[in-house]
C-alpha cells in the first residue's frame, strides 16, 4: 500500500524544499563549529531508532527509553534543513556554563514549532478530530510528541502516538472506534514500510516515550 495522498505530498513537498547543495554546505559549516560557537537557541530533542546506540560509540548524549526500540538525543538545526547532532564536547560545554541545554532544547523545540498542533488532522464525519500528524519541513514531526502538555490538553481523554518514520509522527485520541483504529494502523504500517527512514512500527502510550527506568 502507498502512503496516503496528503502525506506523500507533504513528503514531496519536504524534499523539494531541500537543496541537497545547501544542505551540503551548512553540514560542513556546521561540523566546522566549536561548541562555543553554536547557537543554543537551535538545540533540539529528536528521535532515533534505538539502534543508533547499540555499538556503543553514538557521539554524544543519549537516552535510552521505555520503547526500547526509540531512543532520544539531541540535534542542532542547521540552514537548509541540515542538522548536526549534538556530541559530548558540545554537552560538556554548555554544563560547564551552568546551561541546562536540554530544558532548553524542549523549549526551542516548542517555540519553533508555534501554536498550531500538528501538520495534518484526522476527522470523523462530523468534523471531530481523532488523530493528528506531525511532519514538516524541519524533519522534527515526531519530536513534538514530546510536547506533552500541548497533547493532553488537545486530547483531554487521552491520546497515544506513534513515530514510524524519523521525521513523521502521529497522536490518536484514545478510544477510537474499530474503523478509526483500524484507519490508524494502516496509516502508521504504511509510513513505517513506505518511509525513507522507518523508525517505529508500533502505538504507543505517551508515557513510553518517557526515559527507561534505572535499575534498583
Amino acid at each position: 500500500m502507498r502512503l496516503p495522498g496528503w502525506l506523500e505530498n507533504l513528503r514531496r513537498k519536504r524534499a523539494q524544499a531541500a537543496d541537497p547543495r545547501t544542505q551540503l554546505r551548512a553540514m560542513r559549516e556546521g561540523l566546522a563549529l566549536r561548541p562555543e560557537e553554536i547557537d543554543t537557541s537551535k538545540i533540539v530533542p529528536i528521535f532515533v531508532p534505538a539502534s543508533f546506540f547499540s555499538l556503543g560509540n553514538w557521539p554524544g548524549p543519549s537516552v535510552s527509553l521505555r520503547a526500547r526500540e526509540i531512543g532520544l538525543t539531541w540535534t542542532v538545526m542547521l540552514p537548509g534543513q541540515a542538522m548536526r547532532y549534538v556530541d559530548f564536547a558540545m554537552a560538556k560545554h554548555w554544563d560547564g556554563l551552568g546551561i541546562d541545554w536540554k530544558a532548553l532544547a524542549l523549549g526551542n523545540l516548542a517555540e519553533h514549532s508555534g501554536d498550531k498542533l500538528g501538520s495534518h488532522q484526522l476527522r470523523r464525519a462530523n468534523g471531530d478530530v481523532y488523530g493528528v500528524g506531525f511532519m514538516y519541513p524541519d524533519g522534527l514531526g515526531p519530536s513534538r510528541l514530546l510536547l506533552r502538555e500541548r497533547l493532553a490538553d488537545f486530547f483531554p481523554g487521552g491520546y497515544q502516538v506513534a513515530l514510524p518514520e524519523m521525521s513523521c509522527g502521529f497522536a490518536f485520541a484514545a478510544g477510537l472506534d474499530g474503523t478509526e483504529t483500524a484507519t490508524v494502523r494502516d496509516l502508521v504500517e504504511n509510513c513505517f514500510r513506505n518511509g525513507t527512514r522507518p523508525l517505529a512500527s508500533g502505538i504507543y502510550e505517551p508515557e513510553d516515550l518517557l526515559p527507561e527506568p534505572e535499575a534498583s
